[in-house]
């Protein structure tokens, strides 16, 4: 619908990266949904609960000021964000049903795809809700939103706000209208200022001189361009496709119990590392057993890091504060496995990325603002070698940190981002609820993984049967 908006500032190099790769087709909505349960008080039909969600987003979006913002000139080097007037609900919200598959999580795997490739119309916030009966008392809730207005731990910072909202006095009450006129909140400054992210010439001149030189004499001079570790052995899938509007996201989904994500945990901390670092290891063994070319000898890691810790920032602030962490991994051989070996290699990862997420010098994301022109950056890469082999993003364990949610409680998250055209072949995505099971994502774009299409499900798949046998191994006996 037409209404006011009104400007709130010019996008950061970091978010103009981000808005171009969206307008490009390039990427899509990320995905963070929530498995909530209510309690038997509460009245939980369909109307009751349209009618509680309509409420507590109202709620959020006076709470979050990133809900009511667009962008303009999305196309051009200086996209900016507005503000709305006001807001229907009812066009972010949509109430689908599960369908009857026997406890197959394909039909969640097809919802979660459709919902990360559906376009966001531009004339509004590009977020979405979509609520999906699990069974009685039991809903899937799906927060659906463009990166250009939050990164990864932007998603639970949402379902901790919306879990908030629908315990008014422990009850779900009524809401009579949809409308929303949007409060003047004050709008944060970008993350990725020059003042906050320093670079020194040591770090700048790499990729500078590669960009500026020839294409064999940076490759003779083993000069690189950009922050990652790859060689000619990497893999890193298929090469950029040249036609992003063929885009399409995949998805498989397993989990981990709560029982043996508890054990694998204490396993880790025993041995000095974070359970991320730990995942890391798992994935080279399953990516080593299943990627079948033996010209392959390793591995480039992208982990995706919020820096929120940087600044002393909560984990609830809204943003895009995300950067990145390359690592190398040899190719592993599984059939002689070495336990102490993967415990070494775990340890130093997780020390390497603790000192990325609080490193504000010379970080990957601040080099982006020596680059003359980021929409023509990103589509110089169609055609050519992606940076890195996957990509690893946790959002960590979901607390709400209060007692007393009488309405009802969030027993499980599961987080989802698209494919990436221009980014890593293949991403691992890791969410958790306090107490309960660990869900994970593998999501892809199809045509990347440089194998026939009709074969990528088969590849996928043995990928994620090898991590759910590495897991159990991990989680059951702590060795491998």
């Amino acid at each position: 619908m037409d209404q006011n908006t009104s400007f709130l500032r010019f996008a950061s190099p970091g978010e103009r990266r981000l808005i171009s790769r969206e307008d490009l087709g390039f990427y899509s909505a990320v995905a963070v949904g929530a498995v909530y349960d209510f309690s038997a008080r509460c009245q939980t039909d369909s109307t009751s609960v349209l009618s509680a969600v309509i409420s507590a987003l109202k709620q959020c979006v006076r709470q979050l000021p990133h809900l009511s913002i667009i962008v303009r000139d999305a196309a051009s080097e200086t996209p900016f964000y507005e503000r709305v007037s006001d807001i229907d609900i009812k066009e972010h919200l949509s109430l689908v049903d599960a369908k009857e598959t026997g406890g197959d999580d394909r039909w969640l795997e097809e919802l979660l795809e459709s919902t990360m490739d559906s376009p966001m119309p531009s004339s509004r916030p590009p977020w979405r809700v979509t609520i999906c009966p699990k069974a009685p008392q039991t809903y899937y809730v799906l927060f659906a939103y463009s990166h250009m207005i939050g990164d990864g731990m932007a998603g639970p910072a949402f379902h901790r706000a919306f879990l908030e909202a629908l315990h008014v006095d422990g009850e779900i009450e009524a809401e009579k209208t949809s409308l929303l006129v949007v409060p003047s909140l004050p709008f944060p400054e970008p993350f990725d200022t020059p003042e906050r992210l320093p670079i020194s010439w040591s770090f700048l001149l790499g990729p500078l001189i590669a960009a500026l030189l020839p294409g064999f004499v940076a490759k003779w001079l083993q000069i690189r361009a950009h922050a990652s570790k790859v060689n000619e052995s990497t893999w890193t899938g298929g090469d950029v496709p040249l036609e992003p509007e063929t885009y399409r996201s995949r998805l498989k989904i397993f989990a981990v119990d709560a029982e043996h994500l508890r054990h694998s945990i204490d396993i880790a901390r025993a041995h000095d590392a974070k359970l991320t670092a730990v995942i890391h290891q798992l994935i080279v063994r399953a990516l080593s057993k299943c990627v079948t070319d033996d010209n392959i000898t390793n591995f480039v890691s992208q982990t995706a890091i919020s820096m929120r810790a940087s600044i002393g920032a909560s984990r609830e602030i809204w943003g895009n504060y995300a950067s990145g962490h390359y690592g190398d991994h040899p190719r592993v051989n599984v059939h002689d496995p070495s336990p102490e070996d993967m415990w070494e290699k775990a340890a130093s990862l997780s020390k390497e990325i603790a000192e990325s997420t609080t490193r504000l010098h010379d970080q990957p994301i601040g080099l982006l603002r020596y680059a003359p022109n980021i929409r023509k950056w990103l589509q110089k890469k169609l055609g050519g070698r992606r940076d890195c082999s996957y990509e690893l993003s946790n959002l960590m364990s979901f607390d709400t940190g209060k007692d007393g949610y009488h309405c009802c409680k969030i027993s499980k998250m599961i987080f989802a981002q698209p494919g990436n055209v221009v980014g890593a072949p293949i991403s691992f995505n890791l969410a958790s609820v306090k107490g309960g099971p660990l869900v994970c994502t593998i999501t892809w774009q199809q045509g990347a993984l440089g194998v026939p299409v009709e074969s990528e499900d088969a590849l996928v798949n043995n990928i994620r049967n090898s991590l759910r046998e590495e897991f159990a191994s991990v989680g059951g006996k702590g060795d491998l």
